[in-house]
C-alpha cells in the first residue's frame, strides 16, 4: 500500500473496514512528509513491527522482547493532542497522530500482515482502534537476530554469519547414536561434504538410511534431500549378503609357489671417492636428497628410519615412476634377514600376480655401497602415522571393517603359504593413499582404561581405505627356524610371553590388538613388563589365563610370570609397584568400552572375543575370520561417505 514513510513502521490496532475491499482506497496527504527519522510515529497495539526504509536496519520482523504499548487515544483526545508531543519514555512516542486527519481520505484498503495475528473485530462503528496493550511473548521458534548479532550459547548459531564451524554444542558419549548428519569443516573440497555422522566409530546402524540434509544454520531443521546415495548402499548390502568377505578371498595354488633365495646384484659405485663417507657409525646409509643411487635411480627424499635401516623415496628413471626404496644397514646380520625377506617377497610375488592379497610387491634389489636395496611401489604413510596425525582419533567402524577384510585376507594369504608375519601393527600397514575429509567428531573418544578420558572435536577420514601390508623382514615359514621371541611388544601374544612356542594363531591376536587400536586411537597393551602384560590380558578378556596353558610353562621359571603351584600368574607379588596395580585395574574389558546397541557392534565384540583367545589352538583362524557374520553387517557412517566423496574426486578427475 502507499503511505507515507513515517507510517510503514507500525500500524494501529484492528479496523472495523480493514481488508474489506468496498471501502475507498487510502490517499496519502502532504501533511504526513517522511521528514522525521527518529522513529515512527503511529503507536503500535500489535506485536510485530513494519519496518520503514529509513528504519529498516533497527526493526526487524519479529520483536526480540515483547513490549507492552500505551493505550491508544479515544477519538476526542486524539484531536486534542495532535498538536502537543508526549515526553519521551519506553513504549511512547513523541507525539501522538490526529486519527481523523490521517483517516480522512478512507482506510487503507490492503494491509500486509507480517505475522500471524489475530483477525478482523467486528465493526462497532468506531474508525479509531480500540485502547488495549499488547504483551503476546515473541514466538517460540527460532528468532532473526537483532541488531546486534548474538552468538552466545543460548542461540547456538548466528543468521548473519555464514563462516562457522559446524559442530554441535553437545558433546556426544561414544555410546550414543549421534546426530543424522554434520557439516564437513573442511573448506578447501570443492564438493558438497555434508557426511551423515550417525555412527562415528560407534558402528550404529545410523538414521539417515542413505539420504543426507541440505546444508543449513546450525540449530535449524535441515531438508532432506533424495539422492542415488540410498540406493547405491542398498545394493551394498545385496552385495556383501551374496558375497561375503571369505568368498572374495582368493587362496594362492595348491602346492604354494615356494620361491628360493633372490639373486642380488652388485652395482659398483662409479662415482665414489676413497675419502667420502657414505655411512654413519652404526651402519645406516646417509641420505642426500638429488643423490644418484646408482645410475638408475636418484634420491628425491627420506621417508623413515628404523632397525634395519633407511627407506627413500626415489625416482626409476627406467619407468619414469617414483618408487619406495629400503636401504639396509651395512651389518651382516640385517643384510642377511634382508635375503630372507627378499625370498618372501618372491613368494608372495609369484603366488599373487594380481595383489589382490594386498601385500607389498617387490620390484627390484641390488647391492649399492655394501647396502642391499630393496625396491617397492611408493605408498602412503602408514596408519600409525596417519592416527598420529589425527590426534590419535580413531577411525569410522566402517573403515575399521574394511581394514579388518583386507588384513584377515592378507594373513590368509600368508598362512596358506605357510608364512607367519610374526610382526603385524599399524606401523607396518600402509595405505594406498593419504587423502582425507575433515568431518565432525565432537564426542567423548572410547577407551580401554578408565584413566583415559579424552574428546575430540573433528576428526580426519580417508577418503580410501585400501591398504598393503608390509615389512616382512622377520616373516617366517613355519616348518623353518622359529625365534623364542618375536613380534613387537603391544601386539605380542600370550604364548609369545608363557614361551611356549607360536605358530600361525600369534598374527591372528596381532589383528585383534589392532583393531582395537583403530577403535580407541590408543595402543590396548601399552606396556614393557610380562606380568603386567599378561594381568591387562585377564582384566581386558574378563577371565583368567586358562591353567593348562601356566602349567605348560617350564618349572620354576619366572621369565613368563607363571606361578606353576598356584597354577596362575604371579600378579601382584611382593614386587609389584602401586602405580602398576593402579594401571592394571584401570583396564576396561572388551563389554565394557564396545558398545552393544546395534548388531553391527555386537558381531565386532563377538570377533573379538573369538580372537582374544589364550589357548592359540582354540583362536579363530584367519580364514574363519573372513566368514565371520560381522563382514556381512553394513552401516552408513563417515567412512561411507568419505568414500562417496573421494568417488566423485576421482570421476572429476577422469573427465
Amino acid at each position: 500500500m502507499s503511505t507515507p514513510s513515517t507510517a510503514t513502521a507500525t500500524h494501529p490496532t484492528h479496523s472495523q473496514a480493514y481488508g474489506y475491499p468496498h471501502r475507498p482506497p487510502y490517499q496519502p496527504t502532504a501533511s504526513y512528509s517522511s521528514s522525521t527519522t527518529t522513529g515512527p510515529r503511529i503507536a503500535n497495539p500489535y506485536p510485530y513491527s513494519v519496518p520503514s526504509p529509513t528504519t529498516a536496519t533497527a526493526n526487524l520482523p519479529y520483536s526480540q522482547t515483547p513490549r507492552i504499548h500505551p493505550a491508544a487515544p479515544t477519538p476526542s483526545a486524539m484531536t486534542h493532542q495532535s498538536g502537543s508531543s508526549a515526553a519521551p519514555s519506553v513504549g511512547s512516542r513523541r507525539k501522538q497522530p490526529d486519527w481523523t486527519e490521517f483517516y480522512k481520505n478512507g482506510i487503507p484498503k490492503e494491509v500486509i500482515v507480517i505475522d500471524d495475528s489475530p483477525g478482523p473485530e467486528a465493526p462497532n462503528g468506531a474508525a479509531a482502534p480500540p485502547a488495549h496493550a499488547s504483551t503476546r511473548p515473541a514466538p517460540a521458534g527460532p528468532q532473526p537476530a537483532g541488531k546486534k548479532r548474538r552468538t552466545g550459547i543460548e542461540t547456538a548459531y548466528d543468521l548473519g554469519h555464514y563462516d562457522r564451524p559446524s559442530f554441535s554444542i553437545n558433546p556426544q558419549q561414544y555410546g550414543e547414536t549421534s546426530s543424522t548428519t554434520s557439516l564437513s569443516t573442511d573448506r578447501t573440497a570443492s564438493l558438497h561434504t555434508t557426511a551423515p555422522t550417525s555412527l562415528g566409530s560407534q558402528g550404529s546402524a545410523g538414521a539417515s538410511n542413505g539420504a543426507y540434509y541440505d546444508e543449513a544454520a546450525i540449530g535449524q531443521k535441515r531438508k532432506r534431500v533424495a539422492t542415488r546415495k540410498s540406493t547405491r548402499d542398498e545394493q551394498k548390502r545385496r552385495e556383501l549378503e551374496t558375497t561375503g568377505a571369505f568368498e572374495s578371498y582368493i587362496p594362492p595354488p595348491n602346492p604354494p609357489i615356494k620361491a628360493k633365495d633372490v639373486p642380488v646384484p652388485v652395482v659398483r659405485d662409479q662415482t665414489s671417492s676413497l675419502n667420502k663417507k657414505f655411512d654413519d657409525d652404526d651402519g645406516h646409509y646417509i641420505v642426500t636428497p638429488d643423490t644418484a643411487l646408482t645410475d638408475r635411480y636418484s634420491v628425491v627424499k627420506l621417508l623413515g628410519q628404523g632397525t634395519f635401516g633407511k627407506v627413500v623415496e626415489a625416482y626409476d628413471k627406467q619407468r619414469k615412476s617414483r618408487c619406495a626404496v629400503k636401504i639396509i644397514r651395512s651389518i651382516q646380520k640385517y643384510r642377511d634377514a634382508s635375503r630372507i625377506e627378499l625370498r618372501v617377497l618372491s613368494t608372495l610375488a609369484s603366488n599373487d600376480k594380481s595383489n589382490r592379497n594386498k601385500c607389498i610387491h617387490l620390484r627390484d634389489c641390488f647391492d649399492f655401497r655394501n647396502h642391499i636395496c630393496i625396491v617397492t611401489d611408493l605408498l602412503g604413510q602408514s596408519v600409525f602415522d596417519f592416527l598420529k596425525g589425527n590426534g590419535f582419533v580413531p577411525f569410522p567402524s566402517s573403515q575399521i571393517q574394511q581394514f579388518a577384510r583386507q588384513l584377515f585376507t592378507s594373513v590368509a594369504f600368508l598362512h596358506d603359504l605357510n608364512l607367519i608375519h610374526t610382526d603385524l601393527k599399524p606401523e607396518n600397514i600402509l595405505l594406498v593413499s593419504n587423502a582425507y575429509q575433515t568431518f565432525t567428531y565432537n564426542r567423548t573418544i572410547p577407551s580401554s582404561s578408565h584413566a583415559t578420558n579424552r574428546n575430540a572435536r573433528q576428526r580426519r577420514v580417508l577418503l580410501d581405505s585400501e591398504i598393503r601390508l608390509i615389512d616382512f623382514g622377520s616373516a617366517t615359514f613355519d616348518d623353518e627356524y622359529h625365534s623364542s621371541v618375536v613380534s613387537t611388544r603391544h601386539y605380542r601374544a600370550p604364548e609369545i610371553i608363557l614361551n611356549l612356542g607360536w605358530s600361525f594363531p600369534c598374527d591372528i591376536w596381532s589383528i585383534g590388538c589392532i583393531l582395537v587400536e583403530f577403535f580407541t586411537g590408543d595402543a590396548l597393551f601399552q606396556t614393557h613388563d610380562n606380568l603386567e602384560h599378561l594381568a591387562m590380558m585377564e582384566s581386558v578378556i574378563g577371565s583368567r589365563i586358562d591353567t593348562s596353558l601356566v602349567k605348560k610353562v617350564m618349572a620354576g621359571s619366572r621369565s613368563g610370570g607363571s606361578n606353576s603351584a598356584s597354577n596362575k600368574i604371579d600378579y601382584p607379588n611382593n614386587e609389584t609397584t602401586r602405580a602398576s596395580r593402579k594401571y592394571v585395574r584401570a583396564m576396561k574389558s572388551l563389554t565394557e568400552f564396545i558398545p552393544v546397541n546395534t548388531p553391527f557392534m555386537r558381531s565386532f565384540l563377538d570377533l573379538l572375543q573369538r580372537i582374544f583367545v589364550y589357548d592359540p589352538k582354540n583362536r579363530i583362524t584367519a580364514k574363519a575370520a573372513l566368514q565371520h557374520p560381522w563382514f556381512k553387517e553394513s552401516l552408513v557412517d563417515d567412512g561411507t561417505e568419505a568414500y562417496r566423496i573421494g568417488q566423485g574426486l576421482q570421476r572429476q578427475a577422469q573427465r
